[in-house]
């Protein structure tokens, strides 16, 4: 059995997973501006950061997914993460005419069995929100776990961010499990 994914991610998938995450923290910064002055100034007043939570977890969780092996989710996210990788590379290379590299990060971190387990209850309990939630938290549930998968694997800050909630992941669930190998 396969234990770490085999997927690659390209620049154009992080442009991808980077511009939906600023598509969603430029709507957030400029929704609290109508709010009037707050603590720090002029404008501020409005931007809760507890309304960046729906994104922010649903993101984690697209992290968390694309370092699945398999299964449906592992096969899940490494189909958005195909995908992504194509409309990325290909409107990388049709807008601005570069080449569009792998981005990689180097020894992926796996997921242990707990932490398998964890990512399950994870994603029920994600589903659950989305199932209740409004349009509006769909939306962001459903584009922070693109934009997760997306940056997942990147060799930059966010895939370190990655191999952070990987671990995490990973000794909650073995904790909670009691999977300790």
């Amino acid at each position: 059995m396969n234990n770490v994914t085999t997927a690659t991610v390209s620049l154009g998938a992080v442009t991808i997973g980077l511009s939906i995450m600023a598509w969603h923290l430029t709507k957030w910064w400029r929704g609290g501006s109508k709010s009037g002055p707050g603590p720090g100034g002029p404008g501020g007043g409005g931007r809760d950061p507890k309304a960046l939570l729906p994104l922010l977890s649903s993101m984690s969780l697209g992290m968390i997914s694309v370092t699945a092996a398999g299964g449906l989710i592992g096969t899940a996210a490494s189909f958005i993460l195909s995908t992504g990788s194509l409309v990325g590379n290909w409107s990388l290379t049709a807008v601005t005419g570069t080449v569009t590299p792998e981005v990689t990060r180097s020894g992926l971190k796996a997921l242990s069995p707990g932490g398998c387990a964890l990512l399950v209850i994870y994603f029920v309990i994600l589903v659950a929100l989305w199932k209740s939630g409004a349009k509006l938290l769909k939306g962001k549930i459903a584009a922070g776990v693109i934009a997760g998968v997306m940056l997942g694997l990147s060799a930059g800050f966010s895939g370190m961010a990655s191999v952070a909630l990987v671990t995490i992941t990973n000794t909650v669930g073995d904790k909670i499990t009691g999977a300790v190998m």
